[in-house]
């Protein structure tokens, strides 16, 4: 009997698959500026200062926290800055964003980080999906470039070839 050779393995090619660092809608917090705006669409200044400091700040420790306005007010853009000094020493991540743009920018933001020194040198494959939006495949193509000995896209199998690094002497 034959034996099977797993030829990709043998290939040293790892596979590196984004959606799995998509955040799941439990994973983040969204804070709208709505509830503390005077009828929902004005900014007074020192009721909104009072109302800020009645919110325990605590609840947003160590969470994903993304400050968005759901109606189309205008807020300051000073208001914006003084939730994020709010949020900063609790939460893990703090940006700006529309609702529909939360769970994007937080999955921009841990691919930004993420520690990519296990791809130093070796060949990885981003595993191709169509739920995993560009700005996600782009934002690691350009860490995983600095590291990496080859970019492949696509399967294992039979990946498309996307970047190798040239040898020097």
């Amino acid at each position: 009997m034959d034996t099977i050779i797993n030829k990709v393995e043998q290939s040293g090619i790892v596979t590196l698959d984004l959606l799995s660092y998509k955040p799941a809608k439990t994973d983040y917090s969204a804070f709208d500026m709505v509830p503390y705006l005077f009828h929902g669409y004005l900014l007074q200044e020192k009721l909104f200062r009072a109302e800020m400091s009645l919110i325990d700040w605590h609840q947003y420790r160590n969470k994903e926290v993304v400050i968005c306005c759901s109606n189309d007010a205008i807020v300051p853009y000073w208001a914006y800055v003084f939730i994020a000094s709010l949020l900063q020493p609790h939460a893990a991540f703090v940006c700006f964003g529309g609702l529909e743009d939360h769970q994007q920018l937080i999955w921009l933001e841990r691919i930004k980080v993420l520690d990519y020194s296990p791809y130093k040198d070796k060949k990885v494959v981003l595993k191709a999906r169509s739920d995993v939006p560009e700005a996600i495949y782009v934002a690691a193509t350009g860490r995983l470039m600095k590291r990496v000995q080859t970019l492949m896209w696509g399967e294992a199998g039979s990946p498309l070839m996307i970047y190798k690094r040239k040898k020097t002497i």
